[in-house]
């Protein structure tokens, strides 16, 4: 099974995954490609000579950043690499890819004499390789029996199939996230400083309390905290044959384990009050899986029965959308002070025009993922919503054309969202975060067409046994 997996088709898209995310990692690595130009002789001497950087607390996310940087890299490449027969080709496989990999860290880091400011340091070539080894390692454990996982999403089908699929897919990621900056400390004294500077809070509500920023700000957070929840309840709720108090029981004992862990990240905040939002979330995830039979015929028209009938579905649809469109507005334009005078106006349009992700390299690697999730979530919805409207229309022709309408709606709607920003001094306009915007709705739209279809497969077709 795992060597039919890794050959033809298989094999092939997960070259494509490993050549995209190699150019990711050298395109990342060159931001905000600022060549200077200087002799090679010059650029070599300094490359002898770079040392190894002594760091604190504030550098050790960027050293584990480095780490996991190379940990797909290996990961990817060694299964597109991976020999059919076990042996000592495999280990030679494993070789080649490790050599491979430090070889371009440090022609990276050679390159980067030639991209200031950039920084140049034995770190993050050793990190590089560490990451490389922990890539190959996990190969080695794991990695046909993933391949296999991810591949069978192809055939898969029914609601309680689906929902464990994403459930584990949905968790990976809330625990991933919530683990960032992965400034990673077991210093007792770290720890204690950690909780002294409040970023241990017992106290329900108290840390919320203390926060800068008025009411709304904090009835957002704590209506954020409650909202991440609510899918891992739901989730919970439909992907096994587990009760509802077990499903609730399960979404909040796994927050209750990420706030643990997160007393070991030391930039992080570790609050009880995220446990007892979290269970509010869950059992609202719980109740909604609760409202049908089944529970995500919630959500999902069944296209082997046709469009749902009824005008009122449609307009509910459609009154989602505006209202996606009017929370776009208030979270992208607040505080809506725009200025229009043409100095000003002139500026900020030559600013649209740089490489792409420049603007996420000034800054932190967490406020990176940060800013890249923002885009991507908020317009995710918009897709599901047009989604859910194309599937009235029918015919496959049909189908194809909404399809199109409804990426170009998309798209505009992400391009005239960085043009208002243009006009707001408190904002940053950026054609990148254009294409991350009509990134999350597409995925949107794709996601909620690729359930319809797997969930419409619960029903036997006519003329079927």
């Amino acid at each position: 099974m795992v060597n039919t997996i890794l050959d033809g088709p298989g094999r092939r898209v997960l070259a494509l995954a490993a050549l995209a995310y190699l150019l990711f990692v050298i395109y990342g690595s060159l931001v905000p490609l600022r060549f200077h130009a200087r002799p090679l002789s010059e650029a070599w001497s300094a490359f002898l000579n770079i040392r190894y950087l002594s760091l604190g607390i504030a550098s050790r996310a960027d050293w584990v950043a480095n780490i996991l940087l190379f940990v797909p890299l290996a990961f990817l490449w060694l299964g597109v690499l991976w020999p059919r027969k076990s042996g000592g080709l495999q280990a030679a496989a494993s070789g080649l890819v490790l050599v491979a990999a430090v070889g371009l860290s440090a022609t990276i880091e050679f390159a980067q004499l030639f991209f200031p400011p950039r920084t140049v340091s034995l770190n993050d070539i050793l990190a590089e390789g560490i990451g490389a080894g922990i890539g190959i390692v996990l190969w080695w454990a794991a990695g046909p029996r993933l391949i296999r996982w991810v591949s069978e999403w192809r055939v898969a089908r029914g609601a309680q199939n689906l929902a464990e699929r994403v459930l584990l897919l949905y968790l990976f990621l809330l625990f991933g996230y919530n683990l960032l900056p992965l400034d990673l400390t077991i210093s007792p004294v770290e720890i204690y400083h950690k909780w002294r500077a409040g970023r241990v809070v017992l106290v329900p509500f108290g840390y919320a309390a203390a926060a800068a920023g008025g009411p709304a700000q904090r009835l957002y957070e704590i209506a954020t905290d409650v909202l991440i929840w609510v899918p891992a309840g739901l989730l919970l709720r439909l992907s096994a044959r587990r009760s509802a108090l077990a499903a609730w029981l399960m979404a909040t004992g796994a927050a209750a384990l990420l706030e643990f862990l997160q007393i070991f990240v030391f930039s992080r905040v570790s609050d009880v009050t995220d446990i007892l939002t979290a269970s509010v979330g869950a059992a609202a995830g719980v109740l909604l899986a609760n409202l049908r039979t089944g529970g995500a015929a919630i959500f999902l028209p069944r296209p082997d029965r046709g469009p749902p009938p009824g005008v009122f579905r449609t307009a509910a649809w459609l009154a989602s959308l505006a209202a996606w469109l009017a929370v776009l507005a208030l979270v992208f334009w607040y505080p809506f002070d725009f200025r229009f005078d043409p100095g000003f106006v002139r500026e900020r349009f030559l600013s649209l025009w740089k490489a792409p992700f420049t603007t996420y390299y000034f800054g932190t690697e967490f406020r990176a993922v940060t800013e890249v999730l923002h885009k991507v979530v908020f317009f995710f919805p918009g897709g599901v919503f047009l989604s859910f409207l194309a599937l009235r229309v029918e015919g496959a022709v049909r189908r194809q054309l909404a399809a199109a309408v409804a990426f170009s709606f998309i798209g505009l709607v992400a391009l005239a969202t960085e043009a208002g920003q243009v006009f707001l001094p408190s904002k940053v306009a950026d054609l990148t975060d254009a294409g991350l915007e009509a990134t999350g709705g597409i995925l949107g739209y794709l996601a909620a067409r690729a359930l319809a279809d797997r969930l419409g497969g619960d029903a036997p077709k006519e003329g079927g046994q």
